[in-house]
């Protein structure tokens, strides 16, 4: 980090953030009007005789780049904004302009267009197009040719309704968003007493939210915060371990026939577009391609796991028997999917003498991120700045440079190895409040891209999570599963910052979606590593590094109880394959719940009651629908490439910068598998993947 160095104004303003839900709605119909007409003006005025890359896909592209700028801030208004009004108006608009671009992609003029100047491009004597605009033509091909079938109401193409295909693909929008609005806009919590929360220590008490009224002597947890995640590890109640266990998993009832409404016309959508099935439909333009591909991967996966389970789940049921209750519970031959990750840690704290509230000590939010940003300047040749210059405004809020006042700003140049030029802007917002999205998520607020005059439009990235602010009582302290998973999201905003193709469909972590999370997936591993645990750790009261014997033990349990610590990831990665997958007998439909069920005594692992979690997952309705299966197939990429580059030597900056320039920087304007073969110098393997996880 830099802080101090002097610096010029970045050549580029940050987005002022000053709209109010009445301007949002005209800035919304703004654009698509705007859009609108350049669709009109296109069709209008060029024909497929006289159609060219510069005339059709050069006004799509650049019609594309300009839109997003303002179309993903719309869209982080609706994530973000205190307002709620705000927040609802900005949903509404960019559930607008996400109808508007099904109804562009399945425009049949625009694609005639597009295949004509495909067509010229096959051609020997045409000019020949760089490898991003042949990929950026063909993918538009391929896009409106998948999409041209909901062209809209009233035609029908090779006797399929596509007025009742356009009609489902509409409600399927309307319906996530619903989904997720349902998950971030009501308060879901759950008031537990001093008692209920025995075993959690003092500082963790100390965050959270004390009641008044009818819930004086209580505690409040968030159940879209990152306490859910933390307590079922270290609360001794089982009782409240399965209190928090289905608090989560219900307290969304309102999705269940919402979501099952979406399996039904995601299969529908799927059968009318001639798919087997919506898997089929959506893996067709990832690297993996077919559901043939994805099942050998992920059903191997699955026999690894369950072979090795039985001996896991004995290790854990050790533990239970042995833990000191005044009255055993009759199901002391039984794990729970409640009781998981509490039967671990205490394995863990048995067997390797592995203390996490010790090892949280060395983690306090703002001096760890601090740390971590440092550690990417470092590999990758990046400078962060708060605020936009040297002489930075203090007051961020007031200046309109964030949405609220927790918000923190970067300006992010190159170090002078890097040219020393400007980079973007990154946007750190860590702290939960009502209506702010759940969960953890890294986001582009604007991608990068290159203007017709050849000046670049400069990238912004946000970085969204919920963990609890620090009080006078109890500094915020990150366990190590929160350090990776902070590590996984800034490694995301690396990807984006690091971004440098021509447009914007490309620029970053807009790549194909089982590839997004591979960079960030291997940046997990420096949370692994001994001399990076170093230089990332510091006690919250000392600043002194985490002890090498600590270390040791933590990196030790990395493949300790491996198939018990990934069941639940492959629970939902199956269960969305299945859900996905499945073909309903003639006259009923797929059965979400019957799927759910099977795949929750996953191992012989037992469910705790009635549960609906696929109605609480929002990876299902916000863009990893069938698509789960891409953080096991990213993970074997990952693991490929660190255990090639960087596992001798992980702060190597010469390796580090050679990963910018062949993966970071080209995002997804070349084929993603080409990169990585250029990268490794051979064709990846699973070896290494399966290493990592100790299977």
């Amino acid at each position: 980090m830099d802080h101090d160095r002097l610096r010029p104004s970045p050549p580029q303003e940050p987005v002022r953030f000053t709209a109010d839900a009445s301007s949002i709605v005209k800035t919304g119909d703004a654009l698509c009007d705007a859009a609108r007409d350049a669709m009109r003006k296109l069709v209008s005025t060029v024909t497929p005789e006289t159609a060219s890359f510069q005339n059709v896909m050069r006004v799509l592209l650049e019609l594309e780049n300009e839109s997003q700028l303002t179309s993903n801030v719309i869209g982080m208004y609706a994530l973000v904004a205190p307002d709620a009004n705000l927040r609802n108006a900005a949903a509404k608009v960019t559930d607008k302009i996400s109808q508007f671009w099904i109804e562009n992609k399945a425009d049949r003029a625009i694609l005639r267009l597009v295949e004509a100047v495909y067509q010229k491009h096959l051609q020997p004597h045409e000019e020949r197009l760089d490898s991003e605009s042949r990929k950026a033509l063909s993918e538009e091909r391929r896009n409106r040719q998948r999409s041209a079938i909901i062209s809209g109401p009233d035609l029908n193409h090779d006797g399929r309704d596509e007025s009742c295909l356009w009609r489902m693909q509409r409600r399927v929008k309307n319906i996530e968003a619903e989904l997720i609005r349902n998950l971030d806009e009501r308060r879901h919590c759950l008031w537990l007493t001093h008692e209920d929360l025995s075993g959690v220590p003092d500082d963790i008490l100390g965050s959270m939210e004390r009641g008044t009224g009818e819930h004086s002597g209580h505690f409040r947890l968030d159940l879209t915060g990152m306490q859910a995640r933390l307590l079922p590890s270290i609360v001794t109640s089982s009782a409240t371990r399965r209190s928090i266990y289905l608090a989560t998993r219900r307290m969304a009832a309102d999705n269940i026939p919402l979501f099952n409404e979406a399996i039904q016309l995601r299969y529908q959508s799927a059968i009318l577009r001639g798919y087997p099935s919506h898997l089929a439909y959506r893996v067709e333009d990832t690297m993996a391609k077919t559901p043939k591909a994805v099942l050998g991967l992920i059903e191997d996966l699955r026999d690894h796991v369950l072979e090795r389970l039985s001996d896991d789940v004995e290790k854990l049921l050790q533990m239970k028997r042995e833990e000191p209750v005044p009255n055993p519970p009759p199901d002391v031959d039984v794990i729970h999917w409640s009781d998981l990750q509490y039967y671990i840690r205490l394995y863990e704290e048995r067997h390797y003498s592995i203390y996490q509230h010790a090892i949280a000590a060395h983690f306090p939010i703002y001096q760890t991120v601090e740390r971590m940003l440092s550690l990417f300047g470092r590999l990758f040749g990046f400078m962060f700045i708060k605020g936009t210059s040297d002489s930075a405004r203090t007051d961020t809020l007031e200046e309109k440079l964030t949405w609220h006042a927790d918000v923190v700003l970067y300006s992010v140049w190159n170090d002078s190895r890097e040219g020393g030029g400007f980079v973007g802007y990154l946007y750190l917002d860590l702290h939960p409040r009502p209506g702010k999205s759940g969960g953890a998520q890294c986001r582009p607020l604007q991608l990068g891209f290159e203007r017709s005059d050849g000046k670049r439009h400069y990238p912004s990235t946000v970085l969204l999570t919920n963990f609890p602010q620090p009080v006078t009582e109890a500094p915020s302290l990150l366990q190590h599963s929160d350090v990776v998973l902070l590590f996984h999201e800034l490694g995301h905003a690396m990807h984006d910052l690091a971004g440098h193709c021509r447009y914007s469909r490309f620029h970053g972590a807009e790549t194909a979606s089982d590839f997004t999370e591979a960079p960030s997936q291997m940046l997990e591993n420096w949370c692994w590593h001994a001399e990076s645990l170093r230089f990332l750790s510091g006690h919250h009261a000392t600043g002194e590094p985490m002890p090498d014997s600590m270390i040791a033990s933590l990196i030790r349990t990395r493949v300790v109880l491996p198939a018990a610590k990934l069941l639940p990831q492959l629970k939902m990665t199956l269960f969305d394959l299945a859900v996905h997958s499945s073909v309903p007998s003639e006259g009923s439909s797929i059965n979400v719940e019957e799927i759910y069920a099977h795949y929750s005594e996953l191992g012989d692992i037992k469910s705790v009651g009635n549960e609906y979690g696929f109605a609480s997952y929002r990876h299902l309705f916000s863009g990893s629908d069938a698509l789960m299966y891409s953080y096991i197939w990213s993970k074997v990429l990952a693991m490929d490439m660190f255990d090639t580059l960087f596992r001798h030597d992980p702060l190597d900056d010469t390796v580090g910068r050679r990963y910018r320039r062949l993966i970071l920087e080209k995002g997804g304007s070349e084929e993603e598998m080409h990169a990585v073969i250029q990268l490794l110098g051979r064709n990846p393997t699973s070896e290494a993947f399966y290493k990592s996880l100790g299977l």
